[in-house]
């Protein structure tokens, strides 16, 4: 081969192409989105986790770990874990919790409206100045860190809330009742939800106004405020969930602290 020809290939950029894995939905009630599953390779057997960005850590068990740790492998990408004895085998094994602390080196994409993602080891949004920041919050020595973004709601000044996979089947939803109130419609109504295997209660509406979340108008799905305690040691309004954001594609690039959503 040309010694020229050879010298450019080499130096030219590498791309690849994205390989992508379907996950699958939960529902719950009658929310059909109501948890996103990501397939695994635990231990070397076929398994599912649940994908939750509301999580610090890299995985949490369903269920009491026993046992010196296995691998567990998602997108290509592995982890070590203790895992419950008895995992169910196939569709029926969910073995725990995912949590951004097992994708915080590299790059995650959910395709909402093919359900598919793809993890990267690479900074994907890097030189993407389309792509919004986000802030990564650390809590002491915990694993992991939260995903923090800003929030503008009509009236009132900016603030922050959490973005969530955990609370799939909500747009969002603030921590305060009285914010509850002054968004929701009027068809407000209770609804009993599962976190961490305990019931807590919840109200929920439409969602009819307007919020930007970054760069992005959320302006439809499902607005929720649910009895229970959010602290990550930065003041929140609320949880942002996966509702507000059905059929699109979410980047999350860890290293380079940005996201971005397409449709």
């Amino acid at each position: 081969m040309n010694k020229l020809l050879l010298a450019t290939l080499l130096a030219a950029p590498q791309t690849h192409a994205t390989e992508w894995e379907n996950f699958r939905w939960e529902s719950y009630a009658d929310f059909p989105h109501a948890a996103l599953m990501l397939p695994a390779t635990v231990g070397g057997a076929a398994c599912y986790v649940q994908l939750d960005t509301g999580a610090n850590a890299s995985f949490i068990p369903a269920g009491q770990a026993a046992g010196a740790p296995v691998d567990i492998v998602i997108g290509g990408h592995t982890v070590k874990a203790s895992v419950p004895p008895s995992l169910k085998a196939g569709d029926e094994c969910h073995a725990g919790t995912v949590g951004n602390g097992f994708f915080e080196n590299g790059s995650l994409t959910l395709d909402l409206k093919n359900a598919r993602f793809s993890y990267s080891d690479a900074a994907i949004l890097g030189s993407d100045s389309d792509a919004a920041p986000i802030n990564y919050v650390r809590q002491g020595n915990w694993e992991g860190g939260h995903i923090v973004v800003p929030i503008v709601m009509p009236g009132q000044a900016r603030q922050e809330a959490m973005f969530d996979t955990g609370a799939a089947l909500f747009t969002f939803t603030p921590l305060r009742h009285a914010l509850y109130e002054a968004l929701r419609g009027a068809d407000s109504r209770p609804l009993t939800a599962s976190s961490w295997g305990q019931d807590i209660g919840c109200e929920i509406s439409r969602l009819t106004t307007p919020l930007r979340v970054s760069q992005y108008t959320l302006d439809s799905g499902v607005l929720g405020h649910c009895k229970m305690d959010v602290g990550i040691g930065v003041p929140l309004a609320g949880i942002v969930g996966l509702g507000g954001f059905a059929g699109q594609t979410i980047v999350i690039d860890y290293p380079s602290r940005k996201w971005k959503i397409t449709r």
